[in-house]
């Protein structure tokens, strides 16, 4: 008997885990296509649910939002190519391009539905949040990126250099580059990497 409870335990857990998840993808893919702020009955019609099994699962939108955002980064993740701190900086600058670009172009869907949930959404203080967490760690990757070579710098100029690299490989711009300006993937990534170099050398840091 005791047994039996076990499994029936399970069971439930497991279909409550997969429809959240079937919740999570749905908003997903529809902000990849372009729905920037999908709606209770267009997730629930999109997930195969009812409109009431999405408050069943998650008890306000702000709690769908923090899932959405994690299921996101999870199917975004294997674009996030860790970059050898061993290499030479040369290296290192097109390889951080080359990742940024990727995932930056990829996530856009993702950054433009932060930015319209951000001003007028329901958990616009969620989106926010999001929004400045990721570009503190981007900022804390390219510190620990470059960090050795900029160490010999006056901690004010190490700080303002840091703070320009992220600037440059940051989301805004990589948007700039490509929605803004028109400019083609490989155009964009050239400029980023071009402003890289520039960044580092003005700083005195030999790119070999």
């Amino acid at each position: 008997m005791a047994r039996r409870s076990a499994a029936a335990v399970d069971g439930r857990v497991g279909r409550v885990m997969r429809s959240r998840l079937a919740i999570c993808d749905a908003c997903l893919d529809l902000v990849q296509e372009g729905v920037l702020q999908p709606s209770a009955d267009q997730i629930a019609d999109r997930a195969g649910l009812s409109r009431r099994s999405i408050f069943y699962h998650f008890k306000d939108l702000a709690e769908l939002y923090d899932a959405v955002v994690e299921a996101g980064m999870q199917r975004c993740a294997p674009l996030r190519k860790a970059i050898p701190k061993e290499l030479p900086v040369a290296e290192r600058v097109v390889m951080l391009a080359e990742v940024r670009s990727r995932f930056f172009e990829a996530t856009a869907p993702f950054g433009h539905a932060l930015t319209a949930q951000a001003l007028v959404g329901a958990a616009s203080a969620q989106a926010r949040r999001v929004s400045l967490d990721a570009l503190e760690a981007e900022r804390d990757d390219i510190e620990a990126l470059f960090g050795d070579e900029l160490g010999d710098l006056p901690a004010p100029e190490r700080l303002e250099t840091i703070e320009a690299l992220a600037a440059a490989a940051s989301p805004p711009m990589w948007e700039y580059l490509r929605r803004s300006r028109g400019l083609s993937m490989p155009r964009a990534r050239a400029t980023l990497t071009w402003t890289l170099r520039a960044l580092l050398r003005e700083a005195g840091v030999e790119l070999r």
